[in-house]
């Protein structure tokens, strides 16, 4: 994988010069009537400050909420209690600011007085934080999101929404297009998308639930062959057969910058593999810039190792996907710091007289839950290409240096010979 990668942007005025419709409005109440909201709340001892709230569902790109406010207020988007967005006024300063799971940080502040428009939303990637008090709307910040689940959406004032106007939710042409991916990729065959094509539909997240302890890797079966368990690397090697620079920590080792890709010193045909990785609790980068590695099968077919949570990338690129080929069924990534799971079943591809007769298979487990299911593997995968198969036998499982930081624990494999 290449650490380049392009921010897509689709201009989609060129819609609107077409003649298309510019907006849709999915709902709309211009003066604030208790009965059209799910949720109403005076908020005690606050001088005045209510809530009045929508259940949105899951929160589609280009959706965005606006309101019109001469005094305090503004609109918020919550994926929970403690993680939500907000963009309001407050004694003439216009505040945007983001909570994720009780922390709150600033996302950009500007002085307004007089009426004015706001507008929070999700653009593709990021929510948006805008105000209007002209003709053209001005950005006060970005950030990334806070949840890939559902969301509440609604207004907070503290008049009684007397300030406050013409709230709409919409569906903006105009706010659409922000994708990452690539364009000018060779297109994946038997499927109508090129390699990391940035239209193709995001995996959408789930919570994979516990189905064994997550603080303490469990014990491999009797007949598995131990890759590592916590104590040392001596089943490792470097690329070049030396040894590895991977540093060994309480229990995991860890990939770091230039640290190198590294290999098992024994080859290997079709495997159930299990594998433990984490990336870093302290986020930094995003989309393929954060948490990334890879698992190769036979050295050559790559189960992608990517801190997902919250951090959108092309879909073919996210974690357990087969990378530049194939998004998982869905997005399972537990929190960065957390430990995840992979459980690998692949199959060798097989060849008669230095010709394929039989494509690769692969069945993938992330956190206990099927993301790829059987998936016939149409040829060597890699960045922004595609390339045919060539003949091969057993190979080396590799784990990626791909210049960030994670970390590996608890890696067995079984060997799955011919029954007899």
């Amino acid at each position: 994988m290449n650490k380049k990668e392009i921010l897509l942007v689709t201009v989609l005025g060129f819609s609107i010069i077409l003649g298309a419709a510019a907006d849709e409005i999915i709902f709309e109440d211009p003066n604030f009537s208790k009965d059209a909201w799910s949720n109403y709340m005076d908020v005690p001892d606050a001088e005045g400050w209510e809530f009045r709230s929508l259940d949105l569902g899951g929160l589609v790109q280009g959706v965005v909420q606006e309101v019109s406010v001469k005094g305090d207020g503004g609109l918020f988007l919550s994926a929970s209690s403690e993680s939500f967005v907000s963009v309001f006024r407050s004694n003439k300063t216009l505040n945007a600011i983001r909570v994720r799971n009780g922390k709150q940080f600033s996302v950009g502040q500007v002085e307004v007085d007089g009426k004015v428009d706001l507008r929070v939303g999700f653009d593709g990637a990021f929510f948006i934080y805008e105000y209007r008090n002209s003709e053209n709307w001005v950005r006060i910040g970005k950030s990334d999101i806070v949840g890939l689940v559902s969301y509440s959406g609604g207004i907070a004032s503290n008049s009684r929404a007397d300030g406050m106007s013409d709230y709409r939710l919409v569906k903006r042409e105009s706010l659409l297009g922000v994708r990452f991916g690539y364009t000018n990729t060779p297109k994946i065959p038997g499927t109508p998308w090129v390699v990391h094509d940035p239209f193709r539909p995001q995996p959408y997240q789930i919570n994979p639930g516990t189905i064994s302890p997550r603080n303490n890797p469990g014990t491999p079966p009797s007949d598995a062959i131990v890759l590592f368990d916590g104590s040392n690397l001596d089943a490792w090697q470097n690329n070049k057969g030396g040894d590895p620079k991977w540093v060994l920590g309480d229990g995991y080792f860890e990939c770091r910058k230039k640290s190198g890709t590294i290999r098992t010193k024994q080859k290997f045909g079709s495997v159930q593999l299990h594998i433990e990785w984490a990336a870093p609790s302290q986020v930094k980068g995003s989309s393929q810039g954060r948490g990334n590695s890879g698992v190769f099968l036979a050295g050559l077919y790559e189960v992608q190792v990517q801190d997902n949570y919250d951090n959108l990338t092309y879909p073919d690129g996210q974690a357990s996907s087969l990378y530049g080929f194939r998004p998982p069924r869905v997005n399972v990534t537990r929190p960065p710091g957390e430990w995840q799971s992979y459980d690998i079943i692949f199959e060798m591809p097989e060849f008669e007289r230095g010709k394929l007769s039989k494509k690769a298979k692969i069945t993938v487990l992330h956190n206990g839950v099927v993301t790829q299911h059987g998936v016939d593997i149409p040829g060597i995968l890699g960045h922004k290409k595609t390339q045919p198969y060539r003949e091969h036998g057993p190979g080396h499982i590799q784990l990626q240096d791909h210049g960030n930081p994670v970390r590996y624990r608890n890696i067995w494999v079984r060997e799955l010979k011919p029954i007899q």
